[in-house]
Parts: structure tokens; C-alpha cells; sequence
């Protein structure tokens, strides 16, 4: 009998071990669950910042060719502004060059004019059917 009432207790002692053992599995692959969980979240937000940094290292090689393009344009613009200031300067004295001839020629032919006031007015040319009533006579008759 001593056996039997050995058994039951011995029994409920496994059955207490094989519960606290089950309940420790059972914490263990709920640790091991949450692992994985924070492990797949870890991995998952990982993909997501290698994305985003390709991402921007896209962006900033975009904003570094747009950014040589841009200096290339001002240094286009900066040589185009220099050669319109030297052709300006060109205008500018060819026009002055202009002027300045303008004025030499105003210049000779108010000369000329001075040193025609003194002399007699220009013949008067006379209209063309004076001269032929002189010549022929006037009044022309019918013969």
C-alpha cells in the first residue's frame, strides 16, 4: 500500500515538475516569439532606411549635377553679359566715331555757306516757255 500512496505523490510531484517545465517552455517560446517579432520589426525597418538613404543619396546627386548645371549656365551667362558689355563699348564709340563726323561735316558745310554769302545770289533759271517766247517771239502766230 505504501507504494500506492508513494505513486500519487510522486505523480503529482512530476505532474508539478512537468507543469513548471511547460510553463517554461511555454515563457521561452513566447521570449523566443517576441524575439523574432522585434528581430522581423528590426529587419523591416532596416529595408525601410536603406530605401530612404538610397533614396536621399539619389536626391543629393540630382541637387549636385543640377548644382554643376547651374554654375555652368551662370559661367554661359556671366561670358555672354562681358561680350554684350565689350559690343556695347563698341556701339558706343562707333556712334560717338559717328557723331563726331556728323558734326565735322555740319561743321565744313556751314563753312561753305559762310564763305558763299558773300557772294551775288544764284542765277534765277527761268521757266521753259520764257526762254522758247524769247527766242521765237512773242506772241507766237499761226502763219
Amino acid at each position: 500500500m505504501a507504494t500506492q500512496l508513494a505513486s500519487p505523490s510522486v505523480f503529482a510531484e512530476r505532474e508539478l515538475e512537468l507543469a513548471a517545465r511547460e510553463a517554461e517552455l511555454n515563457r521561452r517560446e513566447a521570449a523566443v516569439r517576441r524575439a523574432e517579432e522585434s528581430r522581423a520589426e528590426a529587419d523591416a525597418r532596416s529595408a525601410e532606411l536603406d530605401r530612404r538613404e538610397r533614396e536621399l543619396l539619389q536626391h543629393l546627386d540630382a541637387i549636385k549635377a543640377q548644382r554643376l548645371r547651374l554654375d555652368e549656365v551662370r559661367e554661359e551667362y556671366e561670358s555672354r553679359r562681358e561680350k554684350l558689355k565689350a559690343r556695347t563699348m563698341e556701339v558706343e564709340a562707333e556712334r560717338d566715331r559717328l557723331r563726331v563726323e556728323q558734326a565735322r561735316q555740319v561743321a565744313a558745310r556751314m563753312e561753305r555757306e559762310e564763305m558763299t554769302e558773300d557772294a551775288p545770289p544764284p542765277k534765277k533759271i527761268e521757266a521753259a516757255g520764257d526762254w522758247w517766247s524769247r527766242q521765237l517771239g512773242t506772241p507766237l502766230e499761226a502763219a
